[in-house]
């Protein structure tokens, strides 16, 4: 019987993407300790074998794993990003829509963490660290674009979303539902003022001030379906537009 090659390829990539789905499961449960040819295989349901035949190694396995899921989020938080800017949305909206995007969610959250960790003493795993990270920060210079600052600090945005996440995880009830909104606000206002964009830290504090606090949620609907609850288009009055860069 002849085999069908497109039925074939669309076989071999479900049981490829089933190995790295499974790779952050078991990351996520046991640590990358426990991340094993066997562990892998029995959470995705599929022979013992069957890593050898896509990646070299396990710690290759790994590292796609992290590249996809970096991926997907990255992608998916800049096109929010780009909604958000293109709809001229408050500041208030904007926090909110990210502070939610930044809320932990298992397999993925606690599996980075891990992942993070494990680089720390496998030198191997740095380089796909190193680009996850440069991910995480361009995300979070357009979330802070988006929201008026001219100049961020990519670099203490995203270590403060995950310090959250983080303490979320490890102490769920020690962290208030809208404490990485409120935390984000203050770092950017910070940043603001800190780069002399006075009048707009001004602008910024009272537009949202005056805004109710949307809490992140665990789980719940996408990033990009905050970006669909009103089908209005037009600028609102408390939107912050960027200050013209400087010459």
């Amino acid at each position: 019987m002849a085999i069908n090659p497109r039925r074939h390829r669309a076989s071999a990539q479900a049981r490829r993407e089933a190995l790295l789905r499974a790779a952050m499961e078991v990351a996520a449960e046991r640590g990358m300790a426990g991340v094993s040819h066997r562990a892998v295989t029995e959470k995705a349901g599929l022979p013992l074998a069957t890593i050898s035949y896509f990646f070299d190694s396990i710690t290759e396995l790994a590292q796609e794993a992290l590249r996809v899921f970096v991926e997907a989020d990255t992608t998916q938080q800049l096109a929010l990003a780009e909604s958000l800017r293109e709809r001229h949305s408050a500041p208030a909206d904007i926090l909110a829509a990210f502070a939610e995007t930044a809320a932990p969610r298992r397999p993925e959250t606690p599996a980075l963490f891990e992942v993070l960790l494990h680089a720390s003493r496998s030198p191997e795993l740095r380089g796909a660290v190193t680009e996850a990270i440069e991910a995480g920060r361009h995300v979070a210079e357009a979330a802070a674009r988006a929201g008026g600052a001219s100049n961020p600090d990519s670099a203490a945005i995203l270590a403060l979303a995950h310090g959250y996440a983080l303490h979320r995880l490890a102490a769920p009830d020690t962290v208030a539902a809208d404490a990485l909104q409120r935390g984000l606000r203050a770092l950017l206002l910070g940043g603001l003022l800190d780069q002399g964009h006075i009048e707009l830290a001004v602008r910024l504090a009272e537009s949202t001030a005056t805004q109710p606090t949307r809490s992140p949620k665990q789980s719940g609907p996408g990033p990009l379906d905050i970006a669909s609850d009103s089908d209005t288009t037009a600028a609102t009055p408390n939107s912050v537009e960027s200050p013209p860069p400087s010459t």
